[in-house]
């Protein structure tokens, strides 16, 4: 079978001009297949990747600090309920009463409602985890209320990584050796660049005009440690999803209690699709071909890393690359292993309850999913999503979808807290948007030729560019169209909300309300 695998891979990845790849699959306790393809350096020829090649990894590092911090709640020494101010850290955000409310439990399955962020160049000093908790964290605001909805951020994991340090009484890499990595094996799995490169790394690579070329400088900032900043393998975190498999149990030890594993892979969060999404401690969890699964993606720059388990069966995957591959890959690979057959059923519809459809008319606007207007159209309830419109049919009180022309839901939509009242927050594919004043959608839209031009913020750049009437986002050699919403805001499909804002005489480029670019 991954004889047959292989021949698609190194067919996939010369087709599609990728550096480097790993894959890993696990089945119960063995790892059945660990393999690497292409190389880590394509400037210098570098040497051929293995599953023993180090890749940043993203936010796969997520599932780690959070199984870190679980082994902690086992030991008594952290508390997924009590609020994180109880354990004693000055912890203040811009709104005070959600600083005294948020748990761990919220910041590690992601209803912490704290704005996404953080930047991919600071400090490489273990020390600046502390100082991004005293200084950067009060400044940061709320998009939704503590508790109410999925709302994915970088911040919530960084937090809690810091809440766990303070606990532990050591730096964040040293609690993690010990806690996870030393326990598992995982000898590869770091943080330091400087510990890195003494092992082979898979370098990011941007696309050029002139070829791939590495991207410089390698990124770093140790305040991002927990959330996006590890270094891993495939053949470490096969390790690490051994024991996801078996109930916190590597080879013949307990490393973590079975109930905190069901903790982590047991839906905490509703996602509001018709497949059950929502997210546990961390991982994401969905039903797929029948089955319970727990995944997570990581990317981070040019890199693309993805994990998928069916802990039922004892199954998992990871993939690790240096562009955009893997995760199309592991689900075809998961459906080999799992010999079921693909089913089509067309989702059901129910009969709506007209009452709630009042609360749900309005105006919404989310960093992923842009703009969404709900409004009653004859006798239908219909969506706006950045323009294309689309007869919504009920899946369950609160949850809605849009239909292709073959009858499958192409768009899900949920309608979050009390329906009774105005919604305030709506989930479109998995992603929040918040209400806003409808008057606002009717802003001139913004003349596209001063917004044309290059922004950068010294990690990242993009272009703007105007052709054939058409505005249009750069990245690397994909030219991804911007659909104008209202005013200076527009909607890409892989980048989400974008918005020109200018500040100081300055025009500056932001993506999902959060990362900003200046215009040079």
């Amino acid at each position: 079978m991954f004889a047959k695998i292989e021949q698609q891979i190194k067919e996939q990845i010369q087709a599609q001009s990728i550096p480097g790849f790993s894959m890993a699959v696990v089945q119960d306790q063995e790892v059945i297949y660990s393999n690497g393809f292409g190389i880590t350096n394509r400037e210098e020829g570098g040497v051929p990747v293995t599953s023993n090649t180090l890749f940043r990894i993203g936010s796969l590092s997520k599932p780690l600090t959070a199984t870190a911090i679980m082994v902690l709640v086992d030991k008594g020494l952290l508390n997924l309920d009590l609020p994180i101010k109880e354990y004693g850290p000055h912890f203040e955000l811009q709104d005070k009463g959600a600083a005294e409310i948020i748990t761990l439990r919220m910041l590690l399955n992601h209803s912490a409602g704290i704005q996404d962020g953080t930047d991919l160049i600071g400090s490489r000093d273990v020390t600046v985890l502390e100082h991004y908790f005293l200084h950067e964290v009060p400044t940061l605001s709320m998009v939704a209320p503590s508790g109410l909805i999925f709302s994915y951020s970088n911040h919530h994991l960084n937090i809690a990584g810091y809440v766990a340090e303070f606990v532990y009484g050591k730096y964040f890499p040293e609690l993690m050796k010990e806690v996870l990595f030393n326990p598992l094996g995982m000898s590869r799995t770091v943080y330091d660049p400087l510990l890195a490169m003494t092992y082979s790394v898979a370098l990011g690579h941007e696309r050029t005009e002139q070829g791939d070329q590495v991207v410089r400088p390698f990124y770093e900032n140790a305040a991002n440690y927990p959330s996006w900043f590890a270094m891993s393998t495939v053949a470490d975190y096969a390790k690490f999803l051994t024991l996801h498999l078996n109930q916190g149990r590597f080879e013949d030890r307990s490393i973590l209690s079975p109930a905190a594993t069901e903790e982590m892979q047991t839906k905490q969060v509703n996602r509001y699709n018709l497949n059950q999404l929502g997210c546990g401690t961390t991982f994401i969890t969905e039903k797929y071909q029948g089955f319970s699964t727990i995944r997570h993606g990581g990317a981070i720059g040019t890199y693309t890393c993805f994990m998928l388990a069916v802990p039922e069966k004892k199954l998992a995957i990871v993939t690790m690359a240096s562009q955009d591959y893997g995760i199309d890959l592991a689900y075809e690979v998961m459906d080999t292993l799992l010999t079921v057959k693909s089913t089509d059923l067309k989702p059901q519809s129910i009969q709506p309850d007209l009452n709630h459809w009042k609360q749900f008319t309005g105006s919404y606007l989310g960093n992923i999913s842009g703009l969404a207007r709900v409004f009653v159209e004859g006798e239908n309830l219909t969506l706006d999503l950045n323009g294309q419109e689309m007869t919504l049919h009920a899946f369950d009180e609160d949850v809605y979808f849009a239909k292709d022309p073959e009858g499958n839901a192409a768009v899900t939509i949920g309608f979050a807290g009390n329906l009774d009242e105005k919604v305030q927050y709506i989930v479109v594919d998995g992603h929040a948007c918040k209400r806003i004043d409808s008057k606002k959608v009717l802003l001139p839209q913004a003349e596209w030729t001063p917004l044309i031009g290059h922004y950068s913020n010294g990690a990242i750049s993009f272009d703007l560019q105007e052709q054939e009437n058409s505005l249009y986002l750069i990245d690397e050699e994909e030219y991804l169209v911007c659909t104008p919403l209202f005013g200076q805001f527009f909607y890409t499909e892989k980048h989400g909300l974008l918005e020109i804002r200018e500040v100081k005489n300055t025009r500056m480029m932001i993506l999902q309300d959060n990362w900003k670019l200046d215009k040079v």
